[in-house]
């Protein structure tokens, strides 16, 4: 079964390359994907050709590579790959991705496409004789360390060209960062980091690599003092959120992307806005590596060198630019002060003022226009925040409805269904409905009904500290409330039923009570 996952299939004569990423040969990795698509990119160019096509094989008869053959099975191969998917979408030369779960319809294809060009038969040739080879794992290492792990194909391209294809962002991804960047977080330095946590998430394994997590208590410590010394500053925790410590997002001054629902390629397009990033050797580093961020990439080890082609110590790649640095030096919470505070000299916050904040107010009947602040054209979300406020907010939108079906209950004449209704609500979110003020409003008509002081005692007090808030109607509720518990619980029941002349109420303020209770719509 084939799956074209953009663009048509290319004809005879296109221009594109094809390229081959095979998930028995090449691991469900990051980095690796990434190193992939910048020389896939180099090979482009030195052809002379428009583009990348890329032809990924996930045959679920071979799903995991010689590292991941403990992890990777038929039955989770597919969930792995859609994870991974941003990645591919950060090729410097995007053609078409075309995903084969039967490896011998990529074949055919690719066969089909070598008949009429030569660039192409020379790939399939050197797939075709390493899937021969695939039970030698000396082989399978070799192909692996050429076409996915080892720099040493991109430092030769810097060296004759001075320069090597940068990686883009993730196709898709733009509008919503772009909201995020100039709406939740305008007025800001941002800084991307990624702390591998490996270890806090078993169902990925990989125990081998521990050595590769970064230490959290000092970068616990590192962000907590920048909270204070560096305000401005918002770091953004990349990376899945099974690897980072909660202790770590709680923190003021930190957020994740994937806690607003946003995947792997937001993460990877927002590194390429970002004003600095700092992590681990690890696979964000190569998203940094290929880019022109300002980036300390930290935990450097032998191994490390050894992939990007250089010698132990070096403290920049081959292509690196100015701002672009390998540290070697044990992470410490000073260590990374001194990092953030020598990569942000100089960075102002972003342009504009501080975007939109939360109203500290429930007010149900302007979140709506309140969420239209944070709205960008072709964004997918406009869910920025995690906080409480914002939960109370949305939960009282999602609430509304019921209030105004009890409202028109009560209004029908069957004030007791209505009472029950709010009774419910009250119990099931505590939290929220002492800063709901409809509730509050018809809570309190139907307490002056029932001749229950209790209640409308509190709905006076919540009210109240609503007021500084939303003034106007809740101040005209206020007096009210006042008037009812000085004059008595009847004389409310029968400013209840004023305008509809069921009693000899003034009309002005029958007029004025409806408006109070219900709103001015």
């Amino acid at each position: 079964m084939t799956q074209a996952l953009a663009q048509a299939r290319p004809g005879a004569g296109s221009t594109g390359l094809h390229a081959v990423y095979d998930f028995e040969l090449m691991p469900y990795a990051l980095g690796d994907v990434l190193t992939w698509n910048v020389q896939t990119a180099i090979r482009c160019e030195e052809l002379g050709r428009a583009r990348v096509d890329a032809y990924v094989c996930m045959d679920e008869a071979h799903p995991s590579s010689l590292y991941q053959r403990e992890l990777v099975t038929a039955e989770n191969c597919g969930l792995l790959f859609s994870e991974l998917f941003g990645a591919f979408g950060t090729h410097p030369a995007p053609g078409g991705i075309f995903l084969y779960r039967r490896r011998g319809e990529m074949l055919e294809r690719l066969r089909e496409l070598a008949a009429n060009d030569p660039a192409a038969a020379d790939a399939l040739a050197d797939y075709e004789q390493m899937l021969a080879r695939r039970a030698d794992e000396d082989a399978l290492i070799r192909y692996f360390t050429t076409h996915g792990h080892s720099h040493e194909r991109i430092n030769a391209c810097a060296a004759r060209h001075g320069r090597i294809p940068l990686l883009r962002a993730s196709m898709g991804c733009e509008p919503d960062v772009a909201a995020i960047m100039g709406k939740r977080f305008a007025g800001k330095r941002i800084v991307a980091f990624h702390t591998r946590q490996r270890r806090l998430d078993a169902g990925y394994g990989g125990e081998h690599t521990y050595a590769r997590d970064s230490d959290f208590l000092e970068w616990y410590d590192f962000l907590r003092d920048a909270q204070n010394r560096h305000p401005d500053v918002q770091f953004v925790a990349l990376g899945r959120l099974q690897e980072k410590p909660l202790e770590l997002l709680r923190l003021e001054n930190v957020t994740s992307l994937r806690a607003w629902g946003l995947g792997l390629g937001h993460e990877l397009t927002l590194m390429l806005h970002s004003d600095l990033f700092i992590g681990t050797s690890s696979g964000f580093a190569a998203m940094a590596n290929f880019s022109a961020v300002p980036y300390f990439i930290t935990k450097m080890t032998p191994e490390s060198c050894r992939a990007y082609g250089i010698e132990p110590g070096v403290e920049r790649l081959p292509f690196a630019g100015e701002r672009q640095f390998l540290v070697y030096e044990p992470e410490t919470r000073d260590m990374l002060m001194r990092l953030l505070e020598r990569g942000l000299a100089g960075v102002p916050p972003r342009h504009g003022d501080r975007g939109p904040t939360l109203d500290p107010a429930i007010d149900v009947r302007s979140w709506e226009w309140e969420r239209l602040r944070w709205s960008h054209p072709g964004a997918t979300t406009t869910r920025f925040y995690t906080c409480d406020l914002y939960s109370d907010k949305e939960t009282t939108a999602l609430l509304w409805p019921k209030v105004k079906e009890a409202r028109t209950l009560w209004r029908s004449g069957q004030s007791d269904r209505a009472w029950r209704m709010l009774a419910r609500l009250e119990a099931v979110f505590p939290q929220t409905h002492g800063k709901f003020a409809e509730f509050l409003r018809l809570k309190a008509a139907l307490a002056a009904e029932r001749n229950d002081r209790q209640a409308l005692e509190h709905c006076e007090r919540a009210l109240r500290q609503l007021a500084d808030h939303q003034g106007g109607m809740h101040d005209q509720l206020l007096r009210w409330l006042r008037r009812c518990l000085a004059r008595g619980l009847p004389w409310a029941a029968r400013a209840r039923h004023g305008w509809r002349r069921k009693h000899r109420i003034p009309r002005k303020l029958a007029e004025g009570l409806r408006r109070v209770v219900f709103g001015s719509r």
